[in-house]
């Protein structure tokens, strides 16, 4: 059903999520504690627990089970119905998505793009355009 997506949101939805969650889910896993350093642009960074490694592997885990289930929903649903609530399931996501990566970095350095590392651009970047093209598109 997704083929009944407009061309953008299809390729996002079908190519380009699912490559960003499979990317999360290895650095993640691969490198926790790279991945933990990255979620905010800081010079100093603290030593990861083990704690917080066992919680960004857990956090890569649901990457890609969100991988798993937005392309099983979006390559075998004959009904839009059903996509239509997947993007909208993901847009309410990325509204949370949204609110913790601004309230961990602060009004000043959410103001400040020019400071942002990769990830932060990922975080806040890819998830506003996935948003706004939910809402644009009317899906």
């Amino acid at each position: 059903m997704a083929s009944k997506l407009p061309t953008i949101p299809r390729l996002t939805f079908t190519i380009i999520e699912p490559i960003s969650l499979v990317a999360g889910f290895i650095g993640a896993i691969w490198d926790p504690a790279w991945f933990i350093a990255e979620q905010l642009p800081d010079k100093q960074v603290l030593p990861a627990s083990e704690h917080s490694i066992v919680m960004a592997q857990q956090l890569g885990n649901m990457y890609l089970l969100m991988c798993f289930v937005g392309l099983a929903v979006l390559a075998t649903s004959s009904e839009i119905k059903v996509v239509r609530s997947y993007l909208v399931a993901l847009w309410l996501g990325d509204i949370g998505h949204l609110a913790f990566t601004c309230l961990a970095l602060g009004k000043e350095r959410v103001m400040q793009p020019q400071t942002w590392n990769a990830m932060t651009w990922g975080n806040i970047g890819f998830t506003v355009s996935k948003f706004t093209m939910i809402i644009v598109e009317g899906l």
